[in-house]
């Protein structure tokens, strides 16, 4: 890390000296290798303003895995994709779509990007890739992940969402590369379009199933595979891969003689781990949007969900922000590392997204990509509209190097300052998130009303609204940031950190939280 010039640590501080011990010791913890997500779907009849939508949390391996804007023309030609992860190569036909996607720094040097995470394409088809999911031992020992070169997540919007005109059609895309490279690790996808949302899941290195959410449900999932029954002869709302039930049934891994097909007990792991990092999550969200509470251990829990009420983007936030708030398992309240339960909201996310898609509205507004960078729960959900032009810079190059104008960075500066004291700056933070948000949401009425008024008058116009509108607000939360971080810093008398120091206490304060698991 490269140190700005600027005066030293405090150490007379006996606060700034205590940090400087625990990072210390917090900075040799290894890091694990771990990617975990939280994803929430959320059907047109079950929402508030007949929107759909999909969202996750991307959890990281560790804090420092930045995540940049990129918005990719539209592609003429053909060429061959290959991926950084591994030595997957795929055919990408010519005439591919344009999107947009937030993409890991990390591979915007290489030849084709890793890791772009959620995006929409020119047709408004979004995607979220995806859910880090594991299958059983027994179906993996049949037909294995094809590590080497088969589809992992590092690949899967890159090669799917230019060529998507459908949520339907992006799923057959995909299923298709599962069956022909293989898939290289557990997964699960989403897709939706103005009229529907589909979910697929891995069940082994060259099987899946998806399923279309029922309108009036949710969804939702905890790095474990979720389905559970389906019926194979209604393709209206069931897709699988090539003879995926003789397989099941040839192996002896589903016998319809004897019990109705589970997609959960024959194709997903269920391992000890489950009981503490997942399960707990997938209960907390049944709860939090139906009210119900499930004592049961084994991961049967309902898989599509009718809420009692009607679903809003900001329920969708809550529940992305979970940490098990009011209950003993609140981790950060209680300023308990070692707590048992994983929450939904952990520091080493790297970026949360809400996409929801508005079927009556036209297309520069229909779909909205609302991203909060870092922690969810101490994160900032931007509105970005698929009528953007110009992606704003502080949504880019970001790196693994701490700075001082990205806003992935600006929000890990600030999220790293409350977990040291959360129970008394975490408050402070929140409402000045909630009112920021809830502002914003004032003038996205605004600009839409100005929009709707213009579009058919003047279409270049009316985009320009949305131009405006956003840079203006990406404008506003820099300053905010900005402020909360000086504000932070002084009343934790660290307002002399270097770069280099603040990148530790980034560091340090994520491994304190880091809830190993996935």
């Amino acid at each position: 890390m490269k140190s700005k010039s600027c005066s030293s640590w405090g150490i007379a501080s006996p606060i700034a000296a205590l940090f400087l011990l625990l990072l210390s010791g917090f900075i040799a913890l290894p890091m694990a290798p771990a990617e975990a997500c939280t994803t929430i779907l959320v059907g047109h009849e079950a929402t508030a303003d007949g929107s759909l939508i999909i969202a996750r949390n991307e959890d990281n391996a560790g804090a420092s895995d930045a995540q940049n804007i990129v918005r990719h023309a539209p592609r003429n030609e053909a060429f061959t994709f290959n991926a950084n992860d591994n030595d997957f190569t795929w055919p990408m036909p010519p005439n591919g779509l344009g999107y947009v996607a937030f993409p890991k720094w990390q591979s915007e040097d290489q030849k084709d990007l890793s890791f772009e995470e959620t995006g929409i394409n020119d047709y408004g088809i979004a995607i979220s890739a995806t859910e880090t999911i594991f299958n059983s031992d027994a179906i993996l020992a049949i037909d294995p992940y094809v590590t080497d070169t088969g589809l992992t997540e590092d690949s899967i919007t890159s090669v799917v969402l230019p060529y998507a005109t459908s949520a339907r059609e992006g799923i057959r895309l995909l299923g298709r590369v599962i069956e022909t490279a293989g898939a290289g690790e557990g997964f699960g996808v989403a897709f939706s379009d103005r009229n529907e949302i589909w979910y697929l899941e891995t069940a082994s290195g060259h099987h899946w199933l998806a399923q279309r959410l029922p309108a009036d449900t949710y969804f939702v999932s905890a790095n474990q595979g979720r389905f559970q029954s389906a019926d194979f002869s209604d393709s209206m709302n069931v897709m699988s891969s090539a003879g995926f039930v003789e397989f099941l049934v040839e192996n002896k891994l589903s016998d319809p003689a004897q019990s109705p097909f589970n997609f959960f007990t024959c194709c997903i792991s269920d391992s000890e781990h489950d009981h503490t990092y997942n399960y707990p999550r997938v209960r907390e969200l049944l709860k939090l949007y139906s009210g119900i509470e499930y004592a049961r251990e084994d991961g049967l829990y309902p898989v599509f969900v009718r809420p009692d009420r009607k679903l809003t983007v900001q329920d969708v936030a809550q529940g992305l922000r979970n940490r098990y708030q009011g209950t003993p398992h609140d981790p950060y309240m209680h300023q308990n590392p070692k707590e048992s339960y994983r929450p939904v909201s952990v520091m080493r996310a790297s970026l949360s997204h809400i996409t929801q898609t508005r079927p009556d509205l036209p297309g520069d507004l229909a779909v909205i990509q609302y991203i909060a960078l870092g922690m969810p729960d101490l994160g900032v959900y931007m509105p970005f509209y698929k009528g953007v032009t110009d992606m704003p810079a502080a949504y880019q190059g970001a790196t693994g190097e701490m700075d001082d104008h990205s806003m992935f960075w600006r929000s890990r500066k600030m999220q790293a300052l409350v977990l040291q004291d959360y129970p008394r700056l975490a408050p402070v933070a929140h409402q000045i998130i909630a009112d920021f948000e809830q502002e914003l949401a004032v003038r996205q009425s605004t600009m839409e009303a100005g929009y709707l008024a213009l579009w058919q008058q003047d279409r270049d116009a009316a985009k320009a609204l949305i131009q405006t509108f956003t840079d203006q607000a990406v404008a506003d939360l820099e300053q905010m940031l900005d402020e909360l971080i000086a504000r932070f810093a002084k009343e934790l008398d660290l307002e002399s950190l270097t770069d280099e120091q603040f990148f530790e206490l980034i560091m340090g304060i994520e491994q304190k939280y880091h809830f190993h698991g996935a």
